[in-house]
């Protein structure tokens, strides 16, 4: 059974173009999202993405995995938590690495989400108060639902995690931020489909290196994470992902 990419967002911290890079995956009815930038919720309600009868919303995700603490994938996640806790009594299953377990609450939560008005008095609330949450070990694979999920730190800014998801028939990847790195991409071209950053800076990979890979790895490959100022009629055998595009993992689809 061949699974599903939902294409939230696609660009990049500074676009006023696209939602910030995330997406979905989406097995039977099992939905988990990769990282939650600003605007989350009206990115998904903008796509219009259909679930089980109805739009797809954030109260559908089973689960999410958080690839690093950069704003551009994570400013989303406040809104999102306490609209899952206060609209639907329900807390979210994040998947993450160690080190953005330990910074999550205490550096980019609390303030906001740690004490409410209940009406009558302050509540102090605690970061499982809103969250499931479970450690992803650095290149072991966990299971999240029907996916096989392995990890590999990328060359960026903060601890962040390049992915390899798998249903046991098909594999997708996804770069997310990182220095330009032949062995990543040797990893990456190992699956069916990836995604690939490009962007600038130090910490990002240049298009110029992407469109000198070879023919077979560029026609895997799909940008995101890309510049408002990139002239998609440039690329040379690497398709763009697109906003509200459905990619069938496995298929011609």
């Amino acid at each position: 059974m061949a699974f599903e990419i939902l294409v939230v967002g696609v660009g990049d911290a500074f676009s006023v173009r696209h939602f910030g890079t995330s997406f979905l995956l989406r097995r039977g009815d099992f939905v988990c999202g990769v990282d939650c930038p600003d605007l989350y919720r009206r990115a998904l309600h903008t796509h219009r993405f259909q679930h089980q009868g109805d739009l797809l919303d954030a109260q559908h995700l089973d689960a999410l995995i958080l690839t690093h603490l950069h704003g551009d994938h994570v400013n989303g996640l406040e809104m999102v938590a306490a609209y899952l806790r206060f609209g639907f009594r329900k807390k979210l299953k994040l998947y993450t690495s160690k080190e953005v377990i330990q910074d999550l609450w205490n550096r980019r939560l609390s303030v906001s989400l740690g004490q409410m008005w209940d009406g009558q008095g302050y509540q102090t609330l605690s970061v499982e108060d809103y969250f499931d949450l479970e450690e992803i070990s650095w290149q072991v694979p966990a299971q999240i639902g029907p996916f096989t999920v392995t990890t590999r730190r990328t060359i960026h800014h903060l601890p962040t995690m390049a992915l390899q998801i798998s249903d046991g028939e098909h594999t997708f990847g996804h770069s997310c931020d990182t220095a330009y790195d032949p062995d990543l991409i040797d990893w990456l071209q190992r699956c069916d489909l990836f995604f690939h950053e490009a962007n600038f800076g130090p910490a990002h990979t240049p298009l110029e290196r992407l469109q000198a890979l070879p023919l077979d790895v560029r026609k895997k490959m799909r940008l995101v994470h890309y510049s408002d100022l990139l002239d998609l009629s440039t690329l040379q055998g690497i398709q763009p992902a697109s906003e509200g595009q459905r990619i069938v993992v496995g298929s011609d689809e």
